[in-house]
């Protein structure tokens, strides 16, 4: 060990954590501004889908360092892994969606990114909450639930004002089971 520990909690950790936790601050950083960004902008070409862009992409990364921490330290950070795998799932709805523009994508664009935007706070919240000197007196359930309490509310506000969630999602769900049969194959 090289006397490596983390900056809040002053844990030892090893250079390959070290690695991993410098990428992933660095990643995570960026998916919170880019997110707001994207979140702020108006929804037509230009910032609005860049920032989306550079978001879900610094998304990736935070899935994939999160998954390295949580296997290098599992059973206390095996929690990372699952809201890494939470936010990252969300996201790749979101991008999907986007990408592909099936009959109802927009609710499942406004709510697979911008849940995975709540996601991502509430596992820096719940990681690091406990350590901030602001917040150190709040019950370990607020690092939890503060953020949905928060974000959940207003993405059902954004979609009710933007979308028709219901028939939006039953229309993607008719067009994403509705896959055509494999060519070449015929009776």
């Amino acid at each position: 060990m090289l006397g490596l520990t983390t900056p809040l909690t002053g844990r030892p950790i090893s250079p390959a954590f070290a690695a991993l936790l410098a990428l992933h601050v660095a990643a995570g950083l960026t998916c919170v501004i880019t997110g707001a960004v994207a979140l702020l902008s108006k929804k037509r070409r230009g910032r609005h889908p860049r920032y989306g862009e550079v978001y879900y992409w610094a998304l990736g990364v935070v899935f994939v360092t999160a998954t390295g921490m949580a296997v290098l330290h599992w059973p206390q950070n095996a929690y990372l892994f699952v809201l890494g795998s939470v936010a990252f799932a969300l996201g790749s709805l979101g991008y999907a969606a986007r990408k592909r523009r099936w009959r109802g994508w927009l609710t499942l664009h406004i709510a697979g990114m911008s849940g995975s935007y709540v996601v991502l706070l509430t596992a820096f919240y719940v990681d690091n909450g406990p350590h901030l000197p602001v917040w150190q007196r709040l019950p370990a359930i607020a690092f939890w639930v503060g953020p949905s309490a928060i974000g959940l509310p207003l993405i059902a506000w954004t979609l009710r004002r933007r979308t028709r969630p219901l028939a939006d999602i039953r229309a993607s769900v008719r067009a994403l089971t509705a896959a055509p049969a494999p060519s070449g194959l015929s009776e």
